[in-house]
């Protein structure tokens, strides 16, 4: 099978989809008409008994809900294929700047807190806080 480009499959695929929004609305249209004039049942019942199934009006919506479900369908299959065609350069990291050794960072230890951390306590802090502590913090804020 000759390989085509993808330009002239998306056409092709708007073609379908724009002939099949076409025969729908004649559908419906031809089908509405089909409703209201009794004249046109009265002969379609006694000449083409099965196109009074067709015209009664569920097949339209069918066609409808069926090309609504595969548009869907086909936005999604083209929303992975593009994701999983992303530029494969998308997931490298940067290379790092400066070299720094690890045995230098492992063996510094923080003597006093430089930013005073004023956020709240975790709740693992506060399941561990004896009503004495808490008692005496609050000693100490209110002096």
């Amino acid at each position: 099978m000759p390989s085509y480009k993808e330009s002239f499959v998306r056409l092709l695929y708007t073609i379908i989809v724009l002939e099949f929004a076409v025969i729908t609305i004649l559908l419906f249209g031809f089908s509405n008409e089909y409703l209201n004039n009794a004249y046109q049942q009265t002969w379609i019942r006694a000449n083409l008994p099965l196109l009074g199934l067709l015209l009664h009006g569920e097949v339209d919506a069918l066609f409808i809900g069926a090309a609504l479900g595969a548009t869907v369908l086909l936005i999604q299959r083209r929303v992975r294929t593009a994701k999983s065609q992303e530029d494969p350069r998308r997931g490298l990291k940067p290379a790092a700047l400066g070299y720094t050794p690890t045995s230098l960072i492992q063996n510094r230890t923080v003597q006093s807190d430089a930013i005073p951390n004023h956020a709240s306590p975790s709740r693992a802090s506060i399941l561990e806080e004896r009503p004495e502590d808490v008692s005496k913090e609050l000693e100490k804020t209110d002096s």
